[in-house]
């Protein structure tokens, strides 16, 4: 299971405040401290490790390709924020508010969304391994052509879910209250409760080619 915010700042080193709001392409931080600041400049490729960024906004700074390793991340909001081919490791996403987050091909590997809120979080074809949501509020989650493993929504609510060409491995759905899904016929590999069964058993039954009358 991935460590929870609490868990992963006791096991932070002594950070040091970063210098500026400026963030450079390809550049790298390490050990620093983001807080309070309306980020600028180009985050692709770069390289955060050890690192604390909280109540920042990340508005027009794209991470695309960007390397996330041992981090918190408490509190960011965005209208848009691009996360495209990125990697995630050891990291929290603790609170936040985004309009879209666009993470497609990104891969993300123990890690926990606590209490976050998203319109739209996109993670087609991506790769998550251990990853857990906890508490979300999420408009559409699109996970088309995904590959999970040991996923879990606890306590989330999602508008839209979309699981077309995902192949899954211990994928638990339980938790979630999702209004609308899409792509019945890649749940295999998921659990889900009682409620969701009867919820889904039309889709299922049209996909299986089922007439119910």
């Amino acid at each position: 299971m991935p460590i929870d915010g609490s868990d992963l700042e006791t096991l932070l080193p002594p950070l040091e405040e970063a210098p500026g709001p400026q963030l450079t392409g390809a550049g790298s931080a390490d050990g620093l401290r983001f807080t309070g600041l309306e980020l600028t400049g180009d985050a692709t490729g770069a390289s955060f490790l050890e690192c604390a960024l909280a109540g920042c906004d990340l508005d027009g700074v794209p991470f695309d390709r960007a390397r996330f390793a041992t981090c918190l991340l408490a509190d960011l909001r965005a209208a848009g924020w691009s996360l495209v081919d990125a990697t995630l490791l050891d990291v929290v996403v603790d609170g936040g508010r985004f309009g879209a987050v666009t993470a497609h091909g990104a891969e993300l590997s123990r890690v926990a969304l606590q209490e976050v809120k998203v319109d739209f979080l996109d993670l087609r074809g991506a790769t998550l391994v251990d990853v857990t949501l906890t508490g979300c509020t999420v408009g559409e989650l699109d996970l088309t052509g995904a590959d999970l493993r040991d996923l879990r929504l606890l306590d989330c609510t999602v508008e839209s879910l979309v699981l077309s060409g995902a192949r899954s491995r211990s994928v638990d759905l339980r938790g979630a209250e999702v209004t609308r899904l899409d792509g019945v016929a890649d749940l295999r590999g998921c659990t889900i409760n009682t409620a969701q069964l009867a919820g889904w058993s039309a889709g299922m039954a049209a996909e299986l080619g089922i007439r119910v009358g």
